[in-house]
C-alpha cells in the first residue's frame, strides 16, 4: 500500500505553466502541469489518482 509521500523527481517551465514529475513511496511516477494564470486547473498524469485498464479476462 502507499502512502501519499512522494519525492519531487524534476520540475521545469514550459511555454504552458510548469510541469512537476514526483515518485510515489510505491515507484509510481507522476507527472503534474500546473498553468499559468489563476483560473487554470492543473493537469495530472499516471500515479494512484489515474483509472487503470483491467488485465485479463473478463468474467
Amino acid at each position: 500500500m502507499c502512502t501519499d509521500t512522494s519525492t519531487i523527481v524534476s520540475r521545469h517551465t514550459t511555454s504552458e505553466g510548469v510541469v512537476v514529475w514526483s515518485r510515489c513511496a510505491c515507484g509510481r511516477l507522476r507527472m503534474l502541469l500546473v498553468p499559468y494564470g489563476i483560473d487554470g486547473t492543473a493537469l495530472a498524469a499516471g500515479g494512484h489518482g489515474t483509472r487503470r485498464p483491467r488485465r485479463g479476462r473478463a468474467t
